[in-house]
């Protein structure tokens, strides 16, 4: 090796070397000091791997640039996904077509199927980045679940009341001493005579967690052979006194009945009344239940009214959510890699 010393007056603390024709003993030429700088303002050359000679192993990661048009189908796809199942399985075209609610089910999972494969496929890859099709995967799984069980919720407590109650019939001036359950079971509303009341007198409540309040509707203090029409509510009076105060009972102006239109209630009220029966030694053939009110019309539209609300909310706090989730794996895909 020639090894050439420039300036006989260099300061040791500034040594220049030159090497030339320096052959290691491996084998491998010895490397070439000056080169790095004759290349300066070119590009990088690649390493094995995907790397980069001017990129040091210790050093911070090079800063990557934001695919925006990817963001935007992680912000936008899970949304979509949680917006249309939801609105179907949320409002009325679930009552009047539920096999469409399903289709729509299964094609969100089916594509939560194709984002998985992509995930698969990702991580396959040498040099795959399986992140952003994880945590699409992921918040497109939760979006349909939570599409389902939300909107099935929101359908159940409010929609079906009031598409069941609209499509039954309404009937006006009812007495209920002389009237038979039997006579209108397809009643959704009642408007009673101005006498009708309720006999606090003779209320029950069944206890089953719950607890599960029946009274009878009357147009007189006497006793009646049969009792077929009764207020109830929930959680509203106790097992062991007359005390109900459920709805409207205190409204001198209520003299009307919204029928109760839930099956799973239907059956603790029935063990209620046959405690009121036992109790009062009064008789009950074929009981029909009520919510009494002054205006059922009024609250029919409540339910419809709350339908819509809960589907507006979850729409626009479905996508607040996922823009938050979005910006947090924005910050910790950069930060974390």
């Amino acid at each position: 090796a020639q090894v050439g010393i420039l300036g006989s007056n260099a300061q040791l603390s500034d040594p220049v070397l030159i090497l030339t024709g320096h052959t290691m003993h491996s084998g491998y030429p010895a490397p070439d000091v000056a080169a790095p700088y004759s290349t300066y303002g070119s590009a990088p050359a690649p390493m094995m791997g995907g790397g980069y000679a001017g990129k040091s192993a210790f050093g911070q990661p090079q800063r990557r640039s934001i695919n925006m048009g990817a963001l935007i189908v992680c912000l936008l796809l899970p949304w979509a996904v949680f917006t249309a199942v939801y609105s179907l399985s949320s409002l009325s075209v679930h009552y009047e077509s539920p096999g469409l609610v399903s289709m729509a089910q299964l094609a969100g999972g089916a594509l939560v199927l194709l984002l998985l494969v992509a995930v698969v496929n990702s991580m396959r890859k040498e040099d795959g980045q399986p992140s952003w099709y994880i945590f699409l995967f992921l918040t497109t799984a939760l979006a349909l679940v939570a599409g389902s069980v939300l909107g099935n919720a929101n359908y159940k407590y409010n929609m079906v009341p009031f598409k069941d109650v609209s499509n039954m019939n309404s009937y006006q001036l009812i007495n209920p001493t002389t009237g038979k359950g039997n006579q209108v079971m397809d009643a959704g509303r009642i408007k009673f005579v101005d006498e009708a009341k309720l006999d606090l007198t003779k209320a029950m409540g069944f206890r089953n967690l719950d607890t599960y309040c029946v009274v009878p509707i009357v147009t007189g203090d006497k006793n009646q052979d049969n009792y077929d029409f009764w207020a109830v509510g929930t959680n509203c009076c106790s097992t062991h006194v007359s005390d109900f105060h459920c709805g409207e009972y205190n409204n001198p102006q209520a003299h009307s009945g919204l029928r109760l239109m839930r099956e799973d209630l239907r059956a603790y009220f029935r063990l209620a009344v046959e405690e009121a029966e036992a109790a009062y030694n009064i008789h009950a053939n074929h009981p029909i239940f009520f919510y009494w009110m002054q205006d059922p019309q009024t609250e029919i539209s409540a339910y419809e009214n709350a339908c819509y609300t809960n589907w507006m909310v979850g729409v626009f706090v479905a996508f607040g959510i996922q823009l938050l989730l979005v910006v947090a794996a924005t910050i910790g895909f950069a930060k974390f890699g």
